[in-house]
């Protein structure tokens, strides 16, 4: 079963939507047509514009926190985006000022031995699913879940 299957099963399950919601977009997939129904669900809006957007094949780290009433951080980024950027990171590390590399090294994080190339091969290759996920009870907030995964 692909994977954006199983997340629409596992948000009907957990009430993020409802049966009808889920069978909607599950016959969407599988007919091919678009997401164009209209919902006050915005978590069935995300989980739409995840089905639709990743035909491509692309992986992506998603970070997502999610509250009781409401999603409040979606991030999705694309594992070729950050493979890139990581070139990037290795180059600009050796602009952090003598000083402050000193103090982190004192911290016990040497930067020179960061190979951050080989951290995004290792989760390219290795990671599929769930990576982290916390659950906070907020006094204010509520229930209060974060997850972070590679799909």
């Amino acid at each position: 079963m692909s994977s954006e299957k199983m997340k629409i099963l596992e948000m009907i399950q957990e009430g993020k939507l409802t049966a009808s919601e889920g069978m909607d977009l599950l016959k969407a997939m599988e007919e091919g047509t678009s997401f164009e129904k209209v919902s006050p669900n915005p978590e069935f809006d995300l989980v739409k514009k995840e089905v639709a957007g990743n035909t491509s094949g692309d992986r992506f780290l998603r970070v997502r926190v999610l509250g009781e009433k409401s999603l409040k951080v979606n991030v999705n980024v694309p594992l070729s985006l950050i493979r890139s950027a990581s070139k990037l990171v290795v180059y600009a590390m050796s602009f952090v000022p003598a000083d402050k590399r000193a103090e982190l090294e004192q911290k016990g994080i040497d930067l020179q031995a960061l190979d951050v190339e080989e951290l995004v091969r290792l989760v390219e290759e290795t990671v599929d699913g769930k990576i982290v996920d916390v659950e906070v009870a907020d006094p204010q907030e509520g229930r209060i879940k974060v997850e972070v995964c590679v799909e």
